[in-house]
């Protein structure tokens, strides 16, 4: 199946010939990858290096490791948390801010709320409303909401029922829900953030995409003000 390895840095060739093996289908989900002589056997080259490219692999989220006697080296799901680490990284980095956060929100947020109001199913509507009341129940008793703000996002995006942008908007909501999270709204701004949310659930629910487009970019500039201002148009570069 693998090809003897010639590059110098031969953990780099090997990781690079199993990700294209998982990439093209010749592995599939849960699918155990041979173990490391057999992996070294094929590559021609040391366990060490195998391990190496094991390594990377997994911290890339290609695979997961498993101990004991069933265990081995797996491969993964791939889904949205290998683009959120690189938001994170960013983010650690403060490569990024809030204010850019909310302009990418705002390119593909909206969207996913239309395309909800048209193609949301009754299930996705019946956890919208669950997740609305439950956080807003939260906010009421003075607990952080967070955890179920992010939530409703997220299932919007689903309701959109497009993979790739439910993707994209879980992998960005992650970050956003850390910046917002540590700087620590009120309690004013979390109940509007719940008037927000249901207004835009109404919306999705009616099945107007228009409304639904239009309510959930007020609602993610709205936040976004509230929390930090947005930089102006003379001093594009205020935020960094």
């Amino acid at each position: 199946m693998f090809e003897p390895v010639k590059n110098q840095r031969v953990s780099d060739e090997i990781l690079l010939q199993i990700r294209d093996a998982v990439l093209t289908g010749k592995f599939q989900i849960g699918d155990r990858l041979p173990n490391e002589r057999t992996l070294a056997e094929q590559f021609a080259a040391s366990r060490t290096s195998v391990r190496e490219a094991l390594r990377g692999l997994e911290q890339e989220g290609v695979i997961y490791t498993k101990k004991g006697v069933t265990g081995g080296a797996f491969v993964a799901d791939l889904d949205h948390r290998l683009v959120s680490r690189s938001f994170q990284t960013l983010l650690k980095l403060r490569k990024i801010s809030i204010n850019h956060i909310a302009e990418v929100r705002l390119i593909f947020e909206p969207q996913a709320a239309r395309l909800a109001a048209l193609r949301a199913t009754r299930q996705d509507i019946v956890e919208l409303g669950e997740v609305i009341e439950t956080m807003k129940h939260a906010v009421e008793a003075g607990k952080s909401p967070t955890s179920f703000d992010l939530k409703f996002h997220k299932l919007v995006a689903r309701a959109a029922d497009n993979p790739i942008l439910e993707m994209l908007a879980d992998s960005m909501l992650e970050v956003a829900s850390q910046v917002i999270t540590e700087l620590h709204p009120s309690l004013e701004v979390l109940r509007h953030v719940v008037r927000r949310h249901l207004e835009v659930f109404e919306a999705i629910k009616s099945k107007d995409g228009d409304l639904a487009f239009s309510l959930m970019s007020q609602h993610i500039v709205d936040v976004q003000r509230r929390l930090a201002p947005l930089p102006t148009a003379t001093d594009p570069k205020q935020d960094r």
